[in-house]
Parts: structure tokens; sequence; C-alpha cells
């Protein structure tokens, strides 16, 4: 037990971004200039990556509420990323969200809306890939559609609805994204009249908490900046609809 304390610790103060606090409270010491830039660099770095700041963050954008009664139309997933050469080749956040839509639109019999493009690789090409993958172990084969010009979250809104609208289908929808991500896709798919049942998929948030989440860890500093993103978006999208 002694050990694997030991190794925990190590784990947690040597390598990034344990590491990184460590120099900048360093430098905050022994630097002659811009201590307190440092100290504050310092600070921050290891607040973001503890996991009970990483949880305060996510909380306000993961909370979501749901409705018992409601009936969509269709699945909408949202793309998150793939990798041009792999076996699962949509990343771990869009494979969790393309594993979800597929089995809310198995259990409900609902058609499944892919949406997204790409920059490098198409996102919808490859999520393709991977539910053919599925379906080759599976009985359940939905309907797909797809929207494959999208390159960012305010494009999949806009793009899908032009899908629904072209093919005359209702926009009621459970709507697949990551936590962190679903309160800004439901306020940009809201804004392209869609009424959203939001259907979050992998949570950030942790309720219990050790010593050791109190040291530095790169998964809180990863959602940390993925809920900082979404914040910034969201901010974005309000001044945007303001103007």
């Amino acid at each position: 037990m002694f050990v694997y304390i030991l190794s925990k610790i190590f784990t947690y103060l040597f390598l990034p971004p344990g590491l990184f606090v460590i120099l900048l409270f360093f430098a905050a010491v022994f630097a002659k200039r811009f201590r307190l830039l440092f100290l504050f660099g310092a600070i921050f770095l290891w607040a973001i990556s503890t996991a009970v700041v990483k949880d305060a963050l996510l909380f306000p954008i993961e909370k979501v509420k749901s409705n018992a009664n409601f009936s969509p139309s269709a699945v909408v997933v949202l793309s998150g990323g793939s990798y041009r050469n792999d076996v699962i080749k949509t990343t771990p956040d869009a494979f969790k969200r393309l594993m979800y839509g597929y089995i809310l639109a198995c259990r409900y019999k609902l058609p499944l809306v892919l949406s997204g493009g790409g920059i490098k690789t198409n996102d919808t090409d490859n999520m393709i890939k991977d539910l053919e993958m599925i379906e080759s172990v599976s009985n359940c084969k939905p309907k797909i559609l797809m929207e494959k010009g999208s390159l960012n979250t305010y494009q999949n809104g806009k793009f899908t609805s032009n899908l629904f609208d072209k093919m005359n289908i209702p926009k009621r929808i459970y709507l697949v994204s990551s936590a962190y991500h679903i309160k800004r896709a439901y306020m940009i798919f809201k804004h392209f009249g869609f009424e959203v049942m939001p259907k979050p998929v992998g949570f950030g948030i942790e309720d219990r908490y050790t010593l050791f989440d109190f040291l530095p860890q790169m998964k809180n500093l990863y959602y940390s900046y993925k809920a900082i993103h979404e914040y910034v978006g969201i901010l974005s999208l309000k001044l945007a609809w303001m103007l």
C-alpha cells in the first residue's frame, strides 16, 4: 500500500501537469522578476488540474433536463473527430456518442442521423465504417441519414436543419453529444428550430474524492480545458445573437 501511494504521488507530481506546477513554483521563488505571475500560473495550473475544480467547471454545463413524455422523430449524433488509420476510426468521445446514438435508435426504432464533416478526414464517413462494424455483430440496422458538410457545432445545427427540411422530417430529436458539449449543442439546435431532448454521454464529473484528487492530474486538466472551451463558445453565441 505504501509503495502504491508513493508511485501515485510520484506520477502526479513529476509528470505533466504536476511537473510544470512545480517548475512554476520554483520560478516564483527564485526568479527576480515576474514572481507574482509565476505564482499565479502555478496556482491556476494546479487548480484546473484537480478533480474538485474540474467538477465545479463541468457541473453547470453537464446538467441537463429530461422529459419522459418526449416523442422524437430521429436521433442526431454529433461527430467528435476521427482517425484515418485505425480499427475503430472515431475518437473515444465520438465512439461513445455513436454507440449511445445507435442504442437509442435501435431501442426506439428511430432513424439515426450522423452529423459532421472534417478537414483531414470526413468524420461521418468514419462513423459509418465504425457503425458497419457494430452492425455486423448486431441484429439492429436503423435507417441512417448523413450530414457530411459541417465543420463545427453551429454548422451541425444549420446543416442538419436543412436536411430535415429537405426530407420533411419533424424537428423533434434526441441529441447525442458528450456531456461537456451538450449544453452548447442544445442551444444551437434550439436556435435552428429543433425540439430537443439532450442525451449526453461521457460524463466527466466525479462525486467522491480522495486526497489524490487534490493533486494535479492530466485527465482533470483535459476536462477543465473542455469546460473552459465550452464557456467561451456559449459566451460567443450569446454575444453573436445579441448583435
